[in-house]
C-alpha cells in the first residue's frame, strides 16, 4: 500500500486492491476471491466497510456473491473495467432518512426543497423511514453505508446520532448533515430551528398575558430530545428572568404515543396529567408540539375546561392542526430549513474538507385562540 493510498477513505483502498489483482490476473473464476471477513481482518476496518467495498464492486460488475461462501470475480469482469470511465464515487444520489412519513409536519416542504435544489444541481433524492424505531434507524444507516451515495440527510428519532456509523460517511468523505436535533460534533453539518427563542417567546407571550404558574407537557423524554430540552430551556429561561419560580409538579413528561382515543379512558395517564395539573394551579400549558397541544385541548373538553378561560395552551410548529384548533404555536420557517440543508450538502459534496457548521434558522410566534388572560380568582 502506498502513501497516497493511506490518504484514500478505507473502501477505496480495498476496490482499489482488489481491481489491482483482477488486473494482474491474480485469481481464479472458479475460486472465492475474498469475504467481508477476511478483508475486516487484513485491512483492520469494520465488516460495514468491507461490505460497502464489495458492494461496490457488485454494482459495478466485478465481482459477484455467493451467499455463505464469498465473493467471486465475474465472467466480464474485465470487459466491465475497460467499459467503466467513471468511478462508483460519481453518485449523484443523497439519501434522506427520516423517522417517520414525510407527510407528517412540516417535514414534507423541507424535503421538497432540498429536492428541487438537488435536481437543480443535477442529482436525486431517496427517502428512507424508519417508523420511529431506533434499530429500523440504525439498520438503514447501515444499509446507507453499503450504498453509492452522495450525502445524506438524517433526522435522528431521539438524540442519539449513532456517530460510530456516521463516522464511516466522514471517512469515505461522503457528507453528512444531521437535522432538527442539535449536535455539537464539529465535524459534522447540523440545520435546526431556533427551538430555545421559540420557547421563549411562548412563555414571553404567557407571562405578557398575566400567567405565573405556567406548566410544560411533552411525550418525548426531555433528555433524550434536543428539540424538546431546548424549547424548555427557553421557557425555563424566560420564567427565571421574570422573576417566577418553575413548579416542578407542573413539569410533565407522559412517554408513550398518546391519541384520541387514549383520552376517552378515564385512566388515560396523559389526560390526568392535564387533570394534575390545572388542580395544582397551572392557568397555562407550553406542550412540546402542536399534536401535544391538540391533544391537551381533547383532554380539557373531557375534564370539562375551557380552553383559554380556564386554561391557555400553546403548541410548536405552526401544522395546518394548530389553525383547525385555533392553537397559538411557533412557526418554523420549513423552507427556509430545506434551503440551508441544500447549501450545506452541496457545498460539502463539492469540497469535503470544507468541515462541520451549524446553522440554527429562525421562528416566529403565531397568537391564536388557544391563549388568552387568566380567569380573576373570586373574591
Amino acid at each position: 500500500m502506498n502513501q497516497e493510498a493511506g490518504k484514500k477513505p478505507k473502501y477505496e483502498i480495498i476496490t482499489d486492491d482488489i481491481l489491482t489483482r483482477i488486473r494482474n490476473n491474480d485469481f481464479s473464476y472458479d475460486t472465492v476471491l475474498c469475504t467481508e471477513m477476511q478483508l475486516t481482518e487484513q485491512y483492520g476496518v469494520s465488516r460495514i466497510t468491507a461490505k460497502r467495498a464489495l458492494t461496490d464492486l457488485e454494482q459495478r460488475g466485478i465481482l459477484y456473491r455467493k451467499r455463505g461462501v464469498g465473493s467471486f470475480v465475474a465472467r466480464n469482469a474485465l470487459n466491465n473495467l475497460n467499459n467503466q470511465h467513471q468511478p462508483s464515487s460519481s453518485s449523484k444520489m443523497v439519501s434522506f432518512l427520516l423517522p417517520f412519513d414525510i407527510t407528517k409536519g412540516g417535514m414534507l416542504q423541507t424535503i421538497k426543497t432540498v429536492n428541487g435544489a438537488l435536481n437543480d444541481n443535477g442529482y436525486l433524492m431517496s427517502i428512507y423511514i424508519s417508523n420511529t424505531s431506533a434499530a429500523k434507524e440504525k439498520a438503514n444507516i447501515q444499509l446507507l453505508l453499503s450504498q453509492n451515495i452522495s450525502g445524506l440527510v438524517y433526522y435522528p428519532f431521539r438524540d442519539n446520532i449513532n456517530l460510530n456509523m456516521l463516522n464511516e460517511f466522514v471517512y469515505a468523505k461522503i457528507p453528512v448533515v444531521v437535522i432538527d436535533k442539535s449536535t455539537d460534533c464539529p465535524y459534522i453539518q447540523n440545520v435546526i430551528s431556533d427551538n430555545f427563542e421559540g420557547g421563549r417567546l411562548l412563555t414571553e407571550h404567557l407571562i405578557n398575558l398575566g400567567h405565573k404558574n405556567i406548566g410544560f407537557l411533552t411525550t418525548a423524554p426531555v433528555e433524550e430530545t434536543s428539540t424538546v430540552r431546548n424549547r424548555f430551556g427557553g421557557y425555563l429561561q424566560q420564567l427565571i428572568s421574570a422573576g417566577l419560580t418553575p413548579d416542578p409538579a407542573n413539569i410533565i413528561c407522559t412517554p408513550y404515543e398518546v391519541t384520541e382515543e387514549d383520552i376517552e379512558s378515564e385512566n388515560s395517564r396523559f389526560r390526568n396529567a392535564v387533570h394534575r395539573m390545572y388542580i395544582n394551579g397551572a392557568t397555562a400549558l407550553l406542550t412540546e408540539n402542536d399534536r401535544v397541544a391538540q391533544l391537551a385541548i381533547c383532554a380539557c373538553r373531557k375534564l370539562n375546561l375551557r380552553v383559554p378561560e380556564d386554561i391557555s395552551i400553546c403548541g410548536f410548529d405552526d401544522q395546518e392542526i394548530a389553525t383547525e384548533y385555533d392553537i397559538t404555536s411557533v412557526r418554523q420557517d420549513f423552507t427556509g430549513i430545506g434551503q440551508r440543508i441544500s447549501e450545506l450538502m452541496l457545498a460539502s459534496i463539492k469540497e469535503p474538507s470544507c468541515g462541520g457548521k451549524k446553522v440554527t434558522v429562525p421562528v416566529e410566534l403565531v397568537i391564536r385562540g388557544s391563549t388568552g388572560a387568566p380567569k380573576q380568582p373570586l373574591l
